[in-house]
């Protein structure tokens, strides 16, 4: 059954005429949101007491195309190619240009200086010493509002250097408008910004966008100045469209230099796609499933991307008393004390239920270690249900539905009976209460040694309900208490290390009213460039409280190995191969070069006085600060 066998199509007016265009009054094209609205799925739903928020807070704006700004002719004149470049990007929205300039950058830092000079609106430039920390914080800001910024590196070998970011990206569904040079085209001098450099030749590729071009969902080369506004609006219309990714264009030095004539439009070109909307035959088969399913369970990792995807979600289980399971989530949809979060790992749930409804998640179980049962049904849910760019992915689908989440959610609770609610909900209500029981220790007793569950219990306790945290890798599930949407951020399905740092960075510039802690592991806090990330929150002044759980391992490479070879050689080795991270640095030092705080944690009654003044520092006086607490070397799977 197709959308046209369920929702009427209106007649066209014969006497209707498109208003000139641009016009203040011009019709806006009707959407299936126009013609259909999106009932409520209980008029009478109520959100259980103990759900509400100490304090109320602003939503986070969900994703959304940002409004075009009106280019103003008199003031904005563009010369050259660059000239309209960089206006053109702020007049579409892009507030922050983060760069790591190189030889390739003349053009634009000319047109980016006569800007200033002429009074120019132009987005902020942030400079980046490092390529993958730049990356790291476009995508912290556009987790966080929804809106792509734009980045420019130095050609092919700054392309390379941000490459394992832009892999976070692209798996985690974040829109940024990636650009870098391109070595110049031509050797004889003529032309303005031709090669004048030993390296412009060494430098050249035969396919620059080549590198990267399985992770970005469009690339190009500008050619020639009058593609400036297509390729722009081109480029944030592909990046914003679901599911949503980076995109990647390279900038030749001689095209950015020439001269620009062509008239610019007052508005975007080219809208984003409309988001996927799932078929109602799909829709309907899924309900009467979930009628008729005696123990459903559903499974996520991203359903919390938006708020208005989270509380789309918390209502559809509640409404069908759904237990639920985030597993392995980069957000969280539900309250950590939701009645039906039944915990992180679905393995147990599982081999129980007769309907798993696997909702925005590329990883719902680990085959290894369980599988539904050859008589449930698998349903998956999102705007690319089956992860099409992932190359092995096996997971049992009995159906797909391809939708977003708030509208798909609403329209399968509309056709879906209640009949067999009541009768499980003091069940799932139970295991829910009882999983968070069993795996919550809190703060007392003190261990004798610092473990990665009691500091994440510690954090817990000091965090604000202002406070976003962002988790590369360290943080324990089980210990946090976390009720609003939009304050967990989790590091992204392809485990590029080295993003937290800037994403923490990123999400400060977004929300420079939030007090933003970021965990990490000691490798993870080597790979983010921490150099170059305390410059940067120095420079902006963007005061994070950066945790590193510093247990001098890669632990993840040691569980691994021990996971594949329980009894092997590896697992009495003293120190584990190719995972020790010995002697450790001092990290608290490394801060300091850039005027923040830093202390070392080794004693466990030391932790929480020393959580408490490093967020003194950042809160009060405005620095950053880092905390190099010494953990307990462990290897037990968490969440």
């Amino acid at each position: 059954m197709a959308l046209d066998d369920t929702v009427p199509i209106k007649p066209l007016d014969p006497n209707y005429k498109p208003p000139a265009k641009d016009e203040p009054g011009a019709k806006k094209a009707e959407t299936v949101a126009d013609t259909v609205p999106l009932k409520p799925l209980d008029p009478n739903y109520k959100p259980p007491a103990k759900e509400a928020p100490k304090k109320a807070e602003a939503p986070l704006a969900p994703i959304k195309p940002t409004p075009a700004a009106k280019v103003e002719p008199a003031g904005f004149k563009p010369e050259t190619a660059a000239d309209a470049w960089l206006g053109l990007l702020a007049a579409r929205g892009v507030e922050y240009l983060f760069a790591n300039g190189g030889t390739d950058f003349g053009p634009v830092v000319e047109a980016y200086a006569k800007g200033q000079n002429l009074g120019w609106r132009l987005p902020e430039v942030v400079i980046v010493p490092h390529e993958n920390m730049g990356v790291a914080m476009a995508h912290g800001y556009a987790m966080v509002t929804g809106r792509p910024q734009a980045m420019m590196v130095h050609v092919g070998v700054g392309t390379a250097n941000a490459l394992n970011g832009l892999i976070n990206a692209s798996r985690q569904n974040v829109p940024i408008l990636f650009t870098a040079g391109r070595t110049p085209l031509t050797e004889s001098g003529a032309l303005t910004a031709a090669r004048n450099n030993y390296i412009h030749w060494a430098q050249e590729h035969f396919d620059q966008g080549g590198m990267l071009r399985e992770f970005v969902k469009w690339d190009y080369e500008l050619k020639h100045a009058e593609q400036v506004e297509t390729v722009i609006d081109r480029a944030l219309a592909i990046a914003k469209s679901e599911p949503q990714g980076p995109v990647y264009v390279t900038l030749p030095r001689e095209i950015l230099a020439s001269p620009f004539s062509t008239q610019l439009s007052a508005h975007s070109t080219i809208a984003p796609a409309s988001p996927p909307g799932a078929d109602m035959a799909a829709v309907k088969e899924t309900a009467n499933l979930l009628g008729n399913a005696k123990l459903p369970l559903l499974i996520t990792a991203n359903g919390g991307r938006t708020v208005e995807s989270s509380r789309a979600l918390a209502q559809f289980v509640e409404t069908f008393a759904i237990p639920t399971i985030h597993y392995r989530p980069r957000h969280l949809a539900l309250s950590t004390e939701h009645p039906m979060h039944c915990g992180w790992d679905p393995h147990a749930l599982l081999k129980e239920a007769d309907l798993v409804l696997v909702v925005d998640c590329d990883v719902p179980w680990i085959p290894k270690e369980g599988a539904p049962r050859p008589d449930a049904k698998v349903v998956h849910i999102g705007p690319d249900p089956l992860f099409a760019r992932y190359p092995l992915r096996g997971f049992r689908a009995d159906l797909s539905l391809t939708g977003m989440t708030p509208p798909t959610l609403a329209a399968l609770a509309a056709r879906t009976k209640k009949d067999l609610v009541e009768a499980r909900r003091k069940k799932v209500e139970e295991i829910s209460s009882q999983t968070r029981k069993k795996a919550r220790g809190g703060v007392e007793p003190m261990p004798a040694a610092i473990t990665g569950k009691w500091l994440s219990a510690c954090i817990n306790k000091v965090l604000g309900d202002d406070s976003l945290l962002i988790n590369e890798y360290p943080i324990v599930l089980e210990e946090m208490t976390i009720r609003e949407p939009g304050r967990y951020f989790g590091n992204t399905a392809a485990g590029g290390l080295g993003w937290g740092m800037g994403a923490a960075l990123g999400a400060k510039l977004a929300s420079p009213d939030k007090t933003v802690v970021c965990a990490l592991g000691d490798g993870s806090y080597m790979f983010g460039n921490p150099s170059a990330a305390h410059y940067v929150s120095e420079a902006m002044h963007l005061p994070v409280l950066f945790i590193v759980a510093n247990n001098a391992r890669w632990a993840a490479v040691h569980r691994s190995t021990l996971s594949t070879y329980p009894k092997g050689f590896a697992s009495t080795a003293p120190k584990p191969p190719f995972a020790t991270l010995e002697p450790s640095p001092r990290f608290e030092h490394v801060v300091q070069a850039s005027g923040g705080h830093g202390e070392r944690v080794t004693n466990p009654g030391d932790l929480l006085p020393a959580l408490e003044r490093a967020l003194d520092v950042v809160k009060r006086e405005k620095r950053q600060a880092v905390l190099n607490v010494c953990v307990e070397a462990g290897y037990v799977k968490t969440s």
